[in-house]
């Protein structure tokens, strides 16, 4: 469950703030899901949920959103994870806690009845609230899948680093790509250093890389071609509510987008146009999200493409 704290005024540290505290259900790979499912994209969820309240909820809103359930399983006398974000004025997350000690259970035991349909899927997604054992399970499991993955902070990317040979898309964001690199390019980095830094994951056995830049766009990095693309006119601050799904919207759009077998440039531009929708609402997934919604934001807004060398 997402827990959401927006003051309703500027932002104090260290005392109480006015606002509004709403809850959504969450989790970056549920996130993930319920973006497809509303782009149309038939998905199936494998997640743990715990055995209480909001775990028979959460089950129930996933199947309601079209979603298969079939593989959410109950964690018996375990609490459901929750994510607590506090967001300031202009919608910018601040701090936030995760409790997300369920998932660290999950692995083998549950995935292992469902071998046959991971490896029949046309892509498999995971993120990096995966425990190492379930990473090692799934990648000596599935190593001809196409694994897409989310690095979800800069902690829980390290996680994955030792698996990085085995990935077929990866969408970090700076931060998160330069502490799994071990460098540090500083707040501004040149275009060069991004496209060292995108090849980098590539040498590590990557197939495609796409590095979220923020305002700047996203640099992809593939077999034939690497650029950075961002839309033409970014924006607007007052626009924005909340920038928390941004990165899910985008990686839902890239996986959309690769399944219906889209070109690298037309696939970030689903991807940068799924994350400006997410950010003109205050619930994490954008309950307007459509395919038709996403094909006219293509169109109102934009990209522009600069290619590296």
């Amino acid at each position: 469950m997402d827990l959401l704290g927006a003051p309703s005024q500027t932002l104090q540290e260290h005392t109480s703030n006015p606002g509004r505290v709403t809850s959504s259900p969450g989790g970056v790979g549920r996130n993930i899901a319920e973006n497809l499912a509303r782009l149309q994209q038939p998905c199936w969820l494998l997640a743990p949920v715990g055995a209480d309240t909001n775990g028979t909820w959460l089950r129930q809103n996933c199947a309601d959103l079209g979603i298969n359930v079939s593989g959410m399983v109950t964690m018996p006398e375990q609490t459901t994870s929750t994510y607590l974000s506090i967001i300031d004025e202009s919608g910018d997350m601040q701090v936030a806690i995760a409790d997300m000690a369920l998932i660290d259970q999950f692995g083998k035991a549950q995935l292992a009845p469902y071998l046959a349909q991971l490896q029949a899927a046309s892509i498999v997604m995971l993120d990096a609230n995966l425990a190492p054992h379930c990473w090692t399970f799934v990648t000596q499991n599935l190593p001809s899948q196409k694994l897409f993955v989310d690095t979800v902070s800069v902690a829980k990317a390290q996680r994955i680093k030792p698996f990085l040979p085995y990935i077929h898309s990866l969408k970090p964001n700076l931060a998160e790509a330069q502490a799994m690199a071990g460098t540090n390019l500083g707040p501004t980095p040149s275009k060069t250093q991004l496209a060292e830094l995108a090849q980098w994951f590539r040498q590590q056995g990557v197939v495609h890389v796409y590095l979220s830049l923020g305002p700047r766009g996203v640099l992809y990095a593939g077999p034939k071609e690497q650029f950075i693309m961002a839309p033409k006119s970014a924006i607007a601050t007052d626009q924005i509510i909340n920038s928390n799904g941004a990165g899910d919207a985008m990686m839902a759009a890239l996986c959309a987008g690769w399944m219906q077998g889209l070109a690298a440039t037309e696939n970030v531009a689903w991807g940068l146009a799924c994350a400006h929708i997410a950010m003109l609402s205050e619930a994490t997934i954008n309950p307007q999200l459509t395919p038709q919604l996403l094909q006219r934001v293509l169109k109102e807004h934009p990209c522009q493409i600069s290619h590296l060398p």
